[in-house]
This record gives C-alpha cells, sequence and structure tokens, in this order.
C-alpha cells in the first residue's frame, strides 16, 4: 500500500506523528487563523495564573498554588494598606512622613531617602508603585502602624480577610527572609482586590520615570511600553525564586490579572507575561448573566390583587466565557408555577443559574419588582350584606302587599 502524505513526511524527516500533526495543521489553516487558538499557550516560567479582573474567574493556571519568595510583589499589599489609610481618612496624600534610620539604611531598589527627611505621604506612594522602593516602603509602614513589625501584622489580616491562603508576609518591602511566601494565584487575587477597590493607585504605577532630589529612575514595569493595555502593577526579583511579574491590563471595559513566578530571566518574565495577556483578550469575554433590575421572568398570583408579577434579577451577575461559546451559555430560571400574596417588593421568589463545563456555577436571585397585597374581601362582604338587606327588605315588601290584598278581599 502507499504510504500516506503525513506518513512520508514522518519518515522523511524522523519526527514524531504529533509534531507532524501539528505542522499539518498550520499548512492547512495558517492563513484562515484556525490554528493559532488551538495551540498550547507556552509559559516558560515556573507558575503563572490569568485571571478576569472583572468576574475574578481564572482563564489560565500553571503551578498557580507553588509557593515562592514574592519578592517586591510584596510592595502590592503594602500600597494596597497605604491607600486603605487615604481612603478611610487615617491620613492625607501631603501629610509629611518622617524617614528613620531604618527606612534609609534598606539596600535594593530606593529612593535614597537620608534620615530625618519629611517626605510627603503621597511621595512615598510613587517611590513604591514606580520604582520599588524599599526605603520608601519602610518609612509607609513605620507612619501607619508605628513600626515594621506592627504593619505586617495588618498586613496578614488584610490577606486572610482577601482569601490569600498560601500567602504569609514577613516585611513591608520583599528582600529575602525566611518564612516570607506567596503563590501566583495569591498574588493575582491580591492585584484584583488592590485594582478594584482602589483604581486611582494605576495612575501611580504607570509613571514612566521617577525623580527623587534630582535623581531620575526608570519604571521597572517595560511592559509599560510595550503594550498600551498595561496600567501596573509591580515586578520582583529573588535570586532564590527567580523573577516575578503582577501585571493588570485594560482593553474597553475588559481587564486581565496575571501573574508570573519563577521565570528563569526578566526577559522571559515579560514574554508570559504578554503571552497571557493576549491570550485572555483574544479568547475571553466577559458577559452578564442579567443586570441589576433586569426583568427576567414573571410569576402567577394566588389571592393577590394582581393575577401575575414581574421578577428582576436582584444584582449583576457576570460570567467569564470563551468568546466562541458566548452564544450558546445556558441559563436555568427557577421559578415556581405560582405564589400567594401577600408579596412584598424585593422579596425572593426564584433564581437564575448558569453552570456550563468549565465555568463556575453562577447564580443570582430573582425578586419581586413590586408590593401584591392580597385581595380584600371586606368589599365583598358589604355588597353580599346589601343585597341580602335588599332581598329582605323586598320580601317584605311584597309579604305586606299580599297581606293587604288579602285583608281587602274579606271586606
Amino acid at each position: 500500500m502507499a504510504q500516506s502524505f503525513f506518513d512520508k513526511i514522518q519518515k522523511l524527516l524522523g519526527i514524531w506523528p504529533q509534531a507532524v500533526s501539528l505542522v499539518a495543521c498550520l499548512l492547512l489553516f495558517w492563513e484562515l487563523g484556525e490554528c493559532e487558538d488551538r495551540l498550547p499557550l507556552t509559559i516558560r516560567s515556573r507558575s503563572a495564573v490569568l485571571i478576569d479582573g472583572v468576574t475574578g474567574q481564572a482563564v489560565f493556571e500553571k503551578n498557580s498554588k507553588a509557593r515562592f519568595s514574592p519578592a517586591s510583589l510584596v510592595k502590592t499589599m503594602t500600597l494596597y494598606l497605604a491607600f486603605d489609610a487615604l481612603k478611610n481618612g487615617r491620613t492625607k496624600p501631603d501629610q509629611e512622613v518622617l524617614v528613620s534610620e531604618k527606612a534609609w539604611k534598606m539596600g535594593g531598589s530606593q529612593m535614597f531617602l537620608e534620615v530625618g527627611d519629611k517626605v510627603a505621604f503621597t511621595e512615598l506612594l510613587k517611590g513604591v508603585a514606580a520604582i520599588s522602593a524599599n526605603d520608601g516602603s519602610v518609612a509607609i509602614a513605620e507612619f501607619l502602624d508605628g513600626s515594621e513589625e506592627a504593619f505586617v501584622l495588618k498586613m496578614n489580616e488584610k490577606a486572610e480577610a482577601l482569601g490569600l491562603k498560601d500567602t504569609h508576609f514577613v516585611n513591608s518591602h520583599g528582600l529575602f527572609v525566611e518564612g516570607q511566601l506567596s503563590t501566583a494565584y495569591d498574588m493575582a487575587t491580591l492585584g484584583l482586590h488592590y485594582v478594584r477597590n482602589h483604581p486611582d493607585a494605576l495612575s501611580l504605577h504607570t509613571i514612566p520615570e521617577y525623580e527623587y532630589k534630582g535623581i531620575k529612575q526608570r519604571n521597572w514595569n517595560r511592559l509599560l511600553e510595550v503594550d498600551k493595555r498595561v496600567d501596573g502593577l509591580k515586578t520582583g526579583y529573588l535570586s532564590d525564586s527567580g523573577y516575578h511579574l503582577l501585571v493588570s491590563a485594560k482593553k474597553g471595559e475588559q481587564r486581565f490579572i496575571g501573574a508570573i513566578m519563577g521565570a528563569e530571566t526578566a526577559q522571559g518574565r515579560d514574554k508570559d507575561a504578554l503571552q497571557l495577556l493576549e491570550f485572555g483578550f483574544k479568547n475571553f469575554m466577559t458577559k452578564a448573566l442579567a443586570k441589576k433590575g433586569e426583568i427576567v421572568g414573571n410569576v402567577k398570583v394566588q389571592k393577590g390583587k394582581s393575577p401575575e408579577l414581574a421578577l428582576c434579577a436582584e444584582d449583576t451577575v457576570l460570567v467569564t466565557i470563551r468568546k466562541e461559546k458566548a452564544d450558546r451559555l445556558q441559563v436555568k430560571k427557577e421559578i415556581p408555577q405560582f405564589v400567594t400574596a401577600p408579596i412584598v417588593k424585593g422579596q425572593t421568589l426564584g433564581r437564575l443559574i448558569a453552570e456550563e463545563d468549565g465555568l463556575p456555577r453562577r447564580e443570582v436571585n430573582l425578586v419581586a419588582v413590586a408590593d401584591v397585597p392580597a385581595k380584600s374581601f371586606t368589599r365583598f362582604y358589604q355588597m353580599g350584606f346589601l343585597i341580602v338587606m335588599g332581598l329582605l327588605t323586598l320580601a317584605v315588601w311584597r309579604i305586606r302587599a299580599l297581606k293587604k290584598r288579602q285583608n281587602r278581599g274579606f271586606m
């Protein structure tokens, strides 16, 4: 029998059948662009995750729960607490911060603060966000809670509140210390909440060049220069754990948060991050299962003044789904055949549920859009009473009339 085309290629090139299939796919579908999405996403860093910045849903994971020394990604939590302090009024942007000897002694990336410097709080935020200043991180920590140790306790409390189960902080800056660990998944989750709660912070993360006391330093996040969608967040490096990156990017109404940990080089880390972002924006979309207040069904009402009642979504529910599956998302309504009045506006009367293979279950309550009082029977009783009284009156009148006729007949 004659060999197939693929068999001939395999024998000629001496390569595995899987490779032949890949080549064939490229040859057959290259012009149509049909092969690209079928190829695996090749991430060389030891750990990575990409999550939808709107829904928080993960769309890609590689060893996302592996623990590393997080390096300067730690500063994301330092900044989170700093912006919390601004938001709740504990401090003000122009509040002066006195620089301690401990902050001055910090090595690595720094603003080059001097002991006794009085620096505006917002200036420290810029230094930490743009050039990953270790001295600025310690100055923030000491200012907010009196000591770095006390501040770190708040960092771990916040981590627990955000559900960062595999994270433990020991300092505010990220230089190596035993026991300070996190994961790509936890760091991406931290970035998600940070951007949600403090979107204004992104303006500091996108500063291309930062200057303090005449010393100019370039933003460590090189992705800001190569991808206009990128608007944060932090880079990091430690010799024992490799190159890390926590990245945020936005296109239209869509946002993705990615975390890379354990890359061998800064260039490899950045390449992996760009691949992740392109994969997310190209293949996924954020779809509304329902919008808050949207009418999604009706229910029949028994013993009510209205025979039917509209139901609306209690809240907006979004899902992240592959673009080609968006029109096939199955949504199930759980609405009873009828309800009994009285009904109060906002009362939960059903549910809207989306369940799709590969997607987390999403659901939203369906609530009454208006009050429906029970029927009042008082009026019917009144009408009945009047009718009965009318009939009795008529009967009495008829009886009297008959008696008068009878009396006349006897006369």
